[in-house]
């Protein structure tokens, strides 16, 4: 499905290129008549204008069709499907993580509830639960990296959703490999490898704004450079903190905190007496 194809480069310009210029003319000429000179003889400016308008048209269907030509057969990501998966070729991006904060998303779309997993090694589609995990981790570089991983299953509307089962979550090492498609942008998949990264696991779901701030500060899918996929940027960092922070309040203190907490207030009722 990812070989070139004249039919897919040719269809769309035949099938409305022909028509849309001529539509937008018509459209163009009513509202002037419309707005500005209800007196213009619109059939008389169409006849006069069948020449212009058939001239515009055929360039319009060649600049179509020549703009899905060079997107198919230049365009790098496409390139790749075309050919490069069969000869293993990817670029690696690596990240040593220093620990990381799992946070909940359940964000069902109906226009795109399916995912695409591998099962025996084949790549099969199945339902979206729409609920997905979000690790923020903290980089050695510094920088906060989000990575997600969305679940199947059935879904639901509302903030809270079904969590998986803890083996099925999401288990971060502190060495991070991506890959990339050579010369582009497009996420292959990642690989973890060492230790097991230190986390803080919360029940925290995030609201819908929260979803649609953290999906634009990751870089998942709409980015140019400088920007890095799942690399947060300077001016992003203090809201993912406050993300964290957030998510980590819902928590509570971590053992060794409230092991403290709990010494003060002993010590302080001991006072008091």
């Amino acid at each position: 499905m990812h070989r070139f194809s004249w039919f897919v480069v040719l269809l769309p310009p035949l099938s409305m290129g022909l028509v849309l210029p001529g539509l937008v003319f018509l459209s163009s000429l009513a509202l002037v008549q419309k707005l500005f000179a209800p007196d213009m003889d619109i059939d008389r400016i169409v006849g006069d204008s069948l020449g212009w308008l058939a001239l515009a048209t055929l360039l319009f269907v060649a600049g179509w069709a020549l703009s899905n030509y060079l997107r198919d057969s230049r365009d790098p990501t496409h390139h790749y499907w075309q050919s490069m998966p069969d000869h293993g070729l990817v670029e690696l991006e690596r990240h040593a993580l220093v620990s990381g904060v799992s946070l909940w998303a359940n964000d069902f779309d109906p226009d795109c509830n399916s995912l695409m997993l591998w099962k025996n090694d084949k790549l099969v589609r199945v339902q979206s639960s729409g609920v997905s995990q979000w690790v923020l981790a903290m980089t050695e570089a510094g920088h906060w990296l989000v990575l997600k991983d969305e679940f199947p299953g059935d879904f639901c509307y509302g903030r809270v959703g079904q969590m998986p089962a803890p083996e099925k979550q999401m288990q971060p090492r502190q060495q991070l490999a991506i890959a990339f498609a050579p010369g582009t942008q497009l996420a292959l998949g990642r690989r973890f490898d060492g230790a097991p990264l230190p986390m803080t696991q919360t029940s925290y779901w995030m609201s819908a704004d929260e979803i649609k701030r953290l999906t634009e500060a990751a870089h998942h899918w709409v980015f140019f450079p400088p920007d890095r996929y799942a690399v947060v940027n300077a001016h992003d960092a203090g809201w993912v903190q406050r993300l964290v922070d957030r998510a980590q309040a819902s928590v509570g203190p971590q053992p060794a905190q409230r092991f403290l907490d709990e010494r003060t207030a002993r010590r302080e009722a001991f006072k008091g007496k």
